[in-house]
C-alpha cells in the first residue's frame, strides 16, 4: 500500500480528481491486490455517481472500488410527521393495509373517505411514527473506509453440481428427461436440489446447510470481509438523507418486483448497478448478511414478512431501505438460504 496515496482513496479528494489521476489510482489498486483490470466506469444513479474500475479476482469474482468517506447515515424522523414525510398516495397505501374490507363494500368513493379518516386518527399516525422511530438505523455521522467491493451479491447454503457428476447421476438424468418433454427449464426440491437449463444446457446445484459462523470462516479463510451495517447502509444509498435513495416515497413509475399490477417478466427499475456499480438486489425477500463486532444482522429486506403478509408496496418496501434495521430479527444458528444472501468486502484501510 506504500505505493498508493491512501488520501486520494476518499471524498472529496477522490471525486476531485481528474480521470487520469483516478485511473493510476485504480491500476495501482489492482497491482497491490492483485487483481485483473476489467474496465474503468462512471456508474449513476438517482442523481449521484462514481467514476471508479471493475475487477475480477484470481478466484472469478467481480469486484468495485468505493472510496471512502466521512458520511452521515441513519435517519432521523423526530419531530417529523408523516404528512410531512410522505406525499398523499403513499399515505393512502400506509392507511390502506389497516381498513377492514367488508365483502360488499363496493363505493370505491366510500373506501377513499374511509382511508382518509384513518389519516386523521391520532392512534393509527403513531403507528407509522413507532414504525419509522423503531425500525431505522439512528443518525450518525461514520468514518467510512475505502473498499473493493462484490460487484454482485452471492447465494448462501447451495454449492454448484460438477457437470460430469450431473451426467452420471441416473436419477437427476430421469428427471431432466422428463422436464424436457414438459417443456420445464427449472427443477427444486425445497432445501434439496435444484436442476436448471441454462443456454441450452442443464445444470444442478445441491443444498448445503451452513452456519453464520460457517460462512463467515469460508469468507475470512479467503481474505475477504462481510461488510458492517454502516458500510453496507453506504453502499446501498451513498448518504442519502431520505428513506430510499430517490426519496422519501415510492416511486410507482418504477417497475418492481412482488407488487401485483407490475409484476411481469420485464427488467425491474431497481435492479441494476447503482451510483457505485454495485447491485444491490431492492428485493424485500432478499435479506444482505452483514457482520459487526461477532454480531450477525440483516441489511436489504425482511425475507418478504411485509409484502407477504399483506402490508402492501410502501410497508412491503420499507426493508429495502438502507436504514431499515429490523430489530426483532432472531438470526438463529442456521442460515435460511432461501432468503440469505452475503457480499465480500475487502478492505483498503483498518479500522
Amino acid at each position: 500500500m506504500n505505493s498508493i496515496p491512501t488520501e486520494k482513496l476518499y471524498n472529496p479528494i477522490y471525486d476531485s480528481l481528474s480521470i487520469s489521476e483516478k485511473q493510476e489510482l485504480l491500476n495501482n489498486l489492482a497491482g497491490t491486490y492483485d487483481l485483473e483490470m476489467l474496465c474503468f466506469k462512471e456508474f449513476a444513479a438517482f442523481n449521484k455517481s462514481t467514476y471508479t474500475a471493475e475487477f475480477r479476482s484470481k478466484d472469478g469474482i467481480e469486484f468495485i472500488f468505493v472510496p471512502g468517506e466521512s458520511v452521515k447515515l441513519g435517519i432521523d424522523f423526530k419531530d417529523r410527521k408523516p404528512s410531512e414525510i410522505f406525499n398523499e398516495e403513499n399515505l393512502y397505501y400506509l392507511a390502506y393495509s389497516f381498513i377492514d374490507e367488508d365483502e360488499d363494500e363496493t363505493d370505491s368513493q366510500d373506501y377513499i373517505t374511509r382511508i382518509k379518516e384513518k389519516l386523521y386518527d391520532n392512534e393509527f399516525v403513531s403507528t407509522i411514527e413507532d414504525y419509522l422511530n423503531n425500525n431505522f438505523s439512528k443518525e450518525e455521522t461514520v468514518l467510512i473506509h475505502p473498499m473493493l467491493v462484490q460487484k454482485d451479491y452471492s447465494e448462501t447454503c447451495w454449492k454448484n453440481i460438477l457437470d460430469e457428476e450431473l451426467k452420471e447421476n441416473k436419477e437427476w438424468q430421469t428427471m431432466i428427461e422428463n422436464a424436457e418433454k414438459k417443456g420445464i427449464s427449472e427443477i427444486t426440491v425445497h432445501k434439496s436440489m435444484c436442476l436448471y437449463k441454462e443456454n441450452e444446457s442443464w445444470h444442478g446445484k445441491v443444498y448445503r446447510e451452513t452456519t453464520f459462523k460457517e460462512l463467515l470462516q469460508d469468507i475470512t479463510d479467503n481474505d475477504y470481509f462481510l461488510p458492517t451495517k454502516r458500510e453496507w447502509e453506504y453502499l446501498a444509498g451513498k448518504g442519502c438523507r431520505t428513506i430510499f435513495p430517490w426519496g422519501n416515497n415510492m416511486d410507482f413509475s418504477m417497475k418492481l418486483r412482488h407488487i401485483e399490477f407490475m409484476d411481469d417478466d420485464e427488467e425491474y427499475s431497481l435492479e441494476k448497478e447503482n451510483f457505485f456499480g454495485i447491485y444491490i438486489a431492492e428485493d424485500p425477500y432478499c435479506r444482505e448478511i452483514v457482520y459487526d463486532d461477532g454480531v450477525f444482522s440483516y441489511k436489504g429486506g425482511d425475507g418478504g414478512r411485509n409484502i407477504c403478509g399483506g402490508m402492501g408496496p410502501v410497508w412491503g418496501y420499507f426493508p429495502i431501505s438502507p436504514y431499515f434495521e429490523n430489530k426483532d430479527d432472531e438470526m438463529g444458528e442456521y442460515i435460511n438460504g432461501g432468503y440469505d444472501f452475503f457480499r465480500r468486502v475487502i478492505r483498503i484501510m483498518k479500522r
